[in-house]
């Protein structure tokens, strides 16, 4: 792997919005939902608090971060019983929805854009059958649970998401214009953690999920696999057009569909046979 200084997917295409910016206002939102978790579930209950996803790592290039499309990845580890804490009835969960909004809203008075923040509860998760850890930022608390990662089950992921893009059509047809923002998030979840997966069905080692993806299209480049990393790249500069127009570009969502589906058909097949 090189080093951050001498990554040579840095600035393949310029930066759209200014990143010192996109960052701030992604730790804002951070802040906002830390603040939210405390009303309803106080520290003293957390067994530890993990920030991870796009959001948390390095950025080298637009590659690294797309706003309103990455995520921005929040896991809470209760104690015991605790579970039962954290917002589960229609009004709780939209109440928390706005203590969230608000104390954004409290921190950047005009945002560039809304990051897009999941809340996961780890208790009941760790019991799941390959249940794997993954890069994260530690924010308090125990180290981040789950088993190393293993590469037959990221080569098997790669097939299984791949097969399951195929037949992504009913979902995808109805979606004109703007509407096309839900078509783009059926793939961003599937096409987020291929380029980790495949340099781990390939046996790169653990280190793949704590990189940014500049540094992992790199290292697909060095395994003689630059069709594969420029197809994804080709994802992530159509997603930043369609955010630099607000997602009311429906012809730039699809390209960037179109991108992606291709982007996760080479990952399968670069990682080796298909499981049986």
């Amino acid at each position: 792997m090189a080093s951050a200084g001498t990554l040579r997917t840095v600035n393949r295409f310029d930066w759209p919005a200014p990143p010192e910016r996109l960052r701030t206002e992604v730790q804002a939102m951070l802040d906002a939902l830390i603040e939210a978790l405390g009303e309803v579930a106080p520290p003293h209950t957390w067994r530890g608090l993990y920030f991870k996803g796009s959001a948390s790592k390095l950025w080298h290039s637009p590659c690294d971060y797309l706003p309103e499309l990455s995520d921005l990845d929040l896991h809470l580890w209760l104690h015991g019983g605790e579970a039962a804490a954290l917002p589960t009835s229609t009004r709780s969960a939209l109440a928390f929805a706005e203590r969230v909004e608000r104390g954004y809203q409290n921190r950047i008075a005009a945002p560039l854009h809304w990051p897009r923040p999941q809340v996961l509860l780890l208790n009941g998760r760790l019991t799941q059958s390959g249940w794997a850890r993954s890069g994260v930022t530690v924010l308090s608390g125990e180290a981040y649970p789950g088993a190393a990662p293993d590469p037959a089950s990221d080569r098997s992921a790669l097939w299984q998401v791949h097969r399951e893009a195929q037949h992504l059509g009913p979902a995808l047809f109805d979606k004109p214009g703007p509407y096309g923002w839900a078509a783009l998030r059926a793939v961003n979840w599937r096409i987020s953690p291929a380029p980790a997966r495949l340099l781990s069905a390939l046996g790169a080692g653990e280190w793949v999920w704590q990189a940014p993806r500049s540094a992992l299209f790199e290292a697909l480049s060095d395994r003689g696999l630059s069709e594969v990393a420029g197809a994804f790249e080709a994802y992530y500069r159509w997603g930043w057009l369609a955010f630099s127009r607000r997602w009311q570009d429906g012809a730039a969502m699809r390209e960037a569909v179109h991108a992606g589906l291709g982007a996760l058909a080479l990952a399968a097949e670069s990682s080796g046979p298909a499981p049986a």
